[in-house]
């Protein structure tokens, strides 16, 4: 075989994945969900700095009130907690709005292509169908990617605007850490959608399943594991006040932690920005990342499955 068979499906690959991108970009419901997503990490960004400012300014008042006094000065309750616990809320915003983005990204780049007609005409080309799937993947991770540097770029410099609080070598290890996380809980939800379009013939249908299996990893299953309220599984301040136990959630827990994926994410999350977890039926660091793994390589799968098996002969999801 000449070198030539080996260059082709990379270019074409390129060709697909960039198509895909652009198309993306210019799909008005991508783009708000993106701007949304990007609005609640600026708005976390300043509600940290805010936060930490005003606690510094209320104790250095303080502090020199008890010096005249004569009294002794406690230490500043800022320096006692973890920096990147000022970015607790990402959790809920990557967990509710960055999973939403995952699954109208996945959803779109199969769906837009079945609409068009682009993907019957495709099929009519020398273009083998593991590059066309290999190249809406590459596509998807992409865009999710470039979604989350964004986010970690713009939590860094808030990060390094608060003096009083200066990140350590560990923090900032921890940091990167938190965001690969976040991107391999988001391609999660990515690689879902993406195998729903593909396997679904109703576009409807393609976006519901997606979304159904979402509400249920984000609100149902963190109630039923562990008797979480919906409201304090959003809410990473709430979360941190033990739930109440009993046989039933000692039962559940255990056996629905794995498939949990949402407080897995969550838990790690919470470990690594240096606030309490709030899953008492959590996995675990290894486990959970385990967990995480698995369902990437084994939702990938179906949704190259899924591409694999498109009817080109078919153009039209609604039918």
């Amino acid at each position: 075989m000449s070198s030539s068979a080996f260059i082709v499906p990379s270019v074409a690959t390129k060709t697909i994945a960039t198509a895909t991108i652009r198309n993306a970009i210019r799909d008005r419901t991508v783009v708000w969900l993106a701007l949304m997503f990007m609005a609640m990490v600026l708005l976390s960004a300043y509600l940290g700095w805010s936060v930490t400012d005003t606690i510094n300014q209320i104790y250095t008042k303080a502090s020199l009130a008890l010096q005249a006094d004569g009294l002794a000065v406690p230490p500043n309750p800022v320096n006692e907690t973890s920096p990147l616990a000022l970015l607790r809320n990402m959790t809920t915003y990557v967990s509710l709005l960055g999973a939403l983005v995952a699954i109208v990204l996945g959803h779109q780049i199969i769906i837009e292509d079945r609409k068009s007609g682009v993907f019957p005409l495709l099929a009519s080309r020398p273009i083998s169908r593991v590059t066309y799937a290999l190249g809406k993947m590459i596509a998807l991770v992409v865009m999710l990617t470039s979604l989350l540097l964004i986010a970690a770029v713009t939590n860094a410099i808030t990060l390094l605007l608060l003096p009083a609080l200066p990140p350590t070598t560990e923090d900032w290890i921890a940091f990167l850490l938190f965001y690969a996380l976040s991107g391999l809980f988001l391609m999660v939800f990515g690689w879902l959608a993406m195998s729903t379009a593909s396997l679904f013939r109703s576009e409807t249908m393609g976006l519901l399943v997606p979304v159904t299996l979402w509400l249920t990893l984000t609100f149902v299953l963190p109630q039923i594991t562990s008797n979480i309220n919906p409201m304090a599984a959003l809410n990473p301040v709430k979360a941190m006040v033990p739930p109440p136990g009993g046989w039933f959630f000692a039962l559940t827990g255990p056996a629905l932690a794995p498939v949990s994926l949402t407080s897995t994410y969550r838990d790690i999350a919470a470990s690594l920005l240096g606030f309490a977890p709030a899953d008492s039926a959590a996995l675990g660091t290894a486990a959970g990342l385990s967990s995480l793994i698995i369902a990437n390589f084994s939702l990938a799968a179906a949704a190259c499955f899924g591409v694999l098996r498109l009817d080109p002969t078919r153009s039209q999801t609604d039918e």
